[in-house]
This record gives C-alpha cells, sequence and structure tokens, in this order.
C-alpha cells in the first residue's frame, strides 16, 4: 500500500473541499446571516486547509509513478467520500442549524451521495447559506468528488484506478483517450447541462436562489428542496416540466450525450441501454396513470405530474410532489421496482443501474434457453459487446443483496417494524430518498433512533460507490505490508 501518494491524492483533494466551502460562506455574506453561520464555514474552511497542508507534506510526490495499484484507487475513494462527508457537517453541526452531529452527518452524508433523505422537520427555518451547502452538495457529490479533482489534478498513469473506483456501474469507458480529458469532458457537460437547466428555470419566477438550488438537486440527482412542501410549493407546469426532463438528462449516461454533441446519432440512438431506461419510464407512467384513473378510491392524477414522479424514483432524485404511499398496491410495487433499478451507468443517478437491469434479464432468458437446449451456446451481450466475464455483475448482485440483509437485520435493533425497516434501506442503498409510510415522500428520518441513523449513513455512503471500495479499506490484506525475503 502506498500511503504517501493516498495521502498526498487526499491533501489535494481536501484543497478542493475548502474551495467549495467558500461558497456558501459567499452566500451568507450576500443574504447578511449571523456572524455564527458565517463563523462556522470559516472555521471548516480552516480545518480543511490545515489538513490539506499537513497531508501533502506527509505525502511523496515523487512516488507518484510507482506502486499504485487498483486498491490504491479504492482506498483512496473511500476515505474521500468518509472526510468529506465529516468535515461536510461541520457547518450545521458548528452553527447549531442541527444540533446533533449524528444527525449532521446524517444530512451530509444524504447530500454527497445524492440520496436526498433527510432529517429536517422544517427546512424553511434553516439559513439560505446552509441550505445553498445541503443542495451543493447533491451538485458535487453527483458526478463525483474525485472525478473533478482528476479534472484539476496534475496527469498520472495510474488516475484510471481512481476513476473505476468512484464512477458507479458495471462498464466502465473513457470518451477520449486520456483520463484527465475523460473527467474534465465529463464535467464540463455536467456543469453546462446544470447552467441550461438554471437559464430554464429563471423564466419561471422563482427567483435566483430557488433555482440555483434545484439545478444543483436535479443535476446531481439527490432531490433536497428548500420548501418543506417539496416541489408542490411553485404549483407550476413550467418548472415541473423542466425539472422532469432533466431528472431525466441526468440519469442518462453522459458519454451518449457526448455521443450526440460529436454528431454520432446513429450510436445514441441504437443504444440499448437508453431503449430500456425511456421505455421503462414510459411504460411504468402509463400504466400507474391507468391504474389510478380506474381506481374507485383515488382521485385522477395528472399524467405530467405522474411522469414527474416516475422520472424523481427511477432517476433516484426522489422530488416530492405526489404521496405514492397513497396509491394503489400495484402502483407502489411499480415504484419498488423503479427504486431498485435505478438510472443509467455514468449518469448521476443511484440504483442498480440499467446494464445490471438488462442483464438479469438475458441471464434469465439465457438459463430456460438453456434449460430447453442444453448444447446450445447462448452469449451474453450488452450494447452489442459480449460480457466475458458474467460473475462479476453476478457477484455484486449477490453482495448487494448479502448487504440489504445485512443492514436489515442491524436496524431490526432498533425498529420494530418490517415495513419501515424494508423501505429506510431500500431508499438509502439505492440512493433513492424517499420511501413507504413513515419514511414516505411527505416524511423525514427525524424521529429515528441516532444508532439507526449512522446505520442507514453507511448504507447511503456503500450504495454511492457500490459497496467495494470500502471492503477493500475495511480488508486486513489491503494493509498487509508483504514480507522481503
Amino acid at each position: 500500500m502506498n500511503i504517501k501518494i493516498i495521502f498526498y491524492v487526499l491533501g489535494k483533494v481536501l484543497t478542493l473541499l475548502a474551495c467549495f466551502l467558500a461558497f456558501p460562506l459567499i452566500c451568507g455574506l450576500i443574504y447578511k446571516e449571523s456572524m455564527n453561520t458565517l463563523i462556522s464555514f470559516t472555521i471548516t474552511i480552516i480545518i480543511s486547509l490545515v489538513l490539506s497542508f499537513v497531508l501533502i507534506r506527509m505525502s511523496d510526490k515523487k512516488n507518484m509513478k510507482r506502486n499504485f495499484y487498483a486498491k490504491e484507487g479504492f482506498v483512496i475513494v473511500a476515505i474521500t467520500w468518509i472526510i468529506f462527508s465529516v468535515i461536510g457537517a461541520l457547518p450545521f453541526y458548528i452553527s447549531s442549524s442541527i444540533p446533533s452531529f449524528i444527525d449532521a452527518l446524517f444530512e451530509t452524508v444524504s447530500g454527497f451521495t445524492t440520496t436526498g433523505s433527510s432529517i429536517l422537520k422544517d427546512i424553511e427555518a434553516m439559513p439560505k447559506s446552509m441550505l445553498f451547502w445541503r443542495s451543493m452538495t447533491h451538485f458535487i457529490g453527483g458526478m463525483g468528488v474525485i472525478v473533478f479533482a482528476l479534472a484539476v489534478l496534475p496527469r498520472s498513469p495510474h488516475n484510471i484506478h481512481i476513476m473505476k473506483a468512484e464512477v458507479p456501474g458495471p462498464i466502465f469507458g473513457k470518451v477520449v483517450s486520456s483520463m484527465k480529458k475523460t473527467a474534465i469532458y465529463m464535467y464540463g457537460l455536467y456543469i453546462s447541462l446544470a447552467a441550461i437547466m438554471f437559464i430554464l428555470l429563471l423564466p419561471s419566477g422563482i427567483g435566483v436562489f430557488e433555482s440555483l438550488n434545484l439545478t444543483f438537486s436535479t443535476a446531481g440527482t439527490g432531490g433536497f428542496a428548500t420548501k418543506n412542501s417539496g416541489i408542490s410549493y411553485y404549483n407550476s407546469t413550467y418548472v415541473t416540466l423542466i425539472l422532469t426532463i432533466f431528472m431525466i438528462v441526468f440519469s442518462l449516461n453522459l458519454n451518449l450525450v457526448y455521443v450526440i454533441l460529436v454528431k454520432k446519432y446513429l450510436k445514441a440512438i441504437n443504444s440499448e441501454e437508453l431503449k430500456w431506461f425511456l421505455s421503462l419510464i414510459l411504460v411504468a407512467s402509463i400504466a400507474i396513470f391507468v391504474n389510478i384513473y380506474y381506481s374507485v378510491h383515488l382521485p385522477n392524477e395528472n399524467f405530467l405530474d405522474i411522469l414527474f414522479t416516475v422520472s424523481s424514483i427511477i432517476s433516484t432524485t426522489g422530488f416530492t410532489y405526489l404521496n405514492f404511499s397513497n396509491w394503489t398496491m400495484f402502483s407502489q410495487i411499480v415504484i419498488l421496482f423503479l427504486m431498485i433499478c435505478g438510472g443509467c451507468v455514468g449518469g448521476t443517478a443511484g440504483g442498480l443501474k440499467m446494464p445490471r437491469i438488462i442483464f438479469i434479464m438475458k441471464n434469465t432468458r439465457n438459463y430456460i434457453k438453456k434449460s430447453i437446449n442444453p448444447n446450445k451456446i447462448n452469449t451474453l451481450k450488452i450494447e452489442n459487446k459480449n460480457i466475458d466475464d458474467p460473475s462479476k455483475i453476478s457477484n455484486y448482485i449477490l453482495l448487494y443483496l448479502i448487504m440489504f440483509a445485512i443492514f436489515s437485520i442491524i436496524l431490526s435493533i432498533q425498529l420494530n417494524d418490517f415495513e419501515e425497516i424494508f423501505t429506510a434501506v431500500l431508499s438509502t442503498l439505492n440512493n433513492v430518498g424517499p420511501g413507504f409510510n413513515k419514511f414516505g415522500p411527505l416524511e423525514n428520518y427525524a424521529d429515528v433512533p441516532y444508532f439507526s441513523k449512522f446505520v442507514l449513513s453507511i448504507s447511503m455512503l456503500l450504495g454511492r460507490l457500490e459497496i467495494i471500495p470500502f471492503i477493500v479499506l475495511l480488508s486486513k490484506n489491503t494493509w498487509r505490508r508483504k514480507k522481503v525475503i
């Protein structure tokens, strides 16, 4: 394990965190907020810079090209997300905006992992700078902390190990020749799309502050709102439409958006992942709309509102609008399925991701064909590429189910309702945000015991980084020194 390289990268990343924290501080100055609020950001910035200085001094930049493997990439990513979550929670805690550190940590982890679950009962009582930082954590965590770092750090042959460790999904690819350029293109595209969305929201009349916060939350597919009643507060068809479009866009594979920009339209149109994702949104929206329309116990809902809710769930944004906990069981099961599916690889959405859903369907089909005709050889392809090692995807799905079971068992120590436990793990491990009933769209996690909040915070982190980086971090083999004979 090359500890000094890890120190160097972590030091540089902490410098970035200090830069990020300057924005809510500026927001606090603009709105002339209390000295206590401004000091909380200032202290946090100083802590980040001091830690950055210490880690860089302890590192050895000359060894950047030696002894750096995939495990170092996993460790850097896991530690970075832990550090960002802990330090990012300090402004909430120091200012007493969130008096409990566990609550502040939960809110911050939920922000960076773009989960969107909250412990706040009165969101509108928070200072604007805190709301700004809260939404900004979505924007930072959406594309990934390390992806941004790779765009600004010096070029290194080891960048691919770091980027692979952070970018969620079973399929990873560069859009251009180098990892640094890939990171620059990805973040450039991410910021550009966010800027377009922000500009489009301005004519709605909700104001610059609201537009910026909604843009941050949508771009990161996180779902933090600045109003207690969520998106329904705006009561605007225009806002709902813009959010629906961009929730879908940001949960797409941004590589496809890049492909469209370089005018390779046929490749984008033929994308198997894109077809599955958009078809699932359309079919689910129509099915729920028809189901509610013919239900005698529920008022009819506008199709756009249902499309918004479906897009919010499958993109794992989790914006609240309609209370789907009151829908029919059929519609709730559809929502449950969408929570598990999630978005596309290369986007900011959580969940299992479309390629894994496609894999499950195709692998099941091949299994049935093999049972009927044992001598027939069936290849498994996704995006017209052979899956050479299907066990990687199968093993991740198995690992996902094991972690789901483990978190459920741990939560049962303090929570006594099966539905509460199931929906809490489902919404956090898939980074969705809202669940059902007690943790539904109009509820929050304020009354959950502290130990369970801490467990759910870990669940959110594991869900965002897809488990492996934290297993590598905690493995004793990672830190074992090789014996020299």
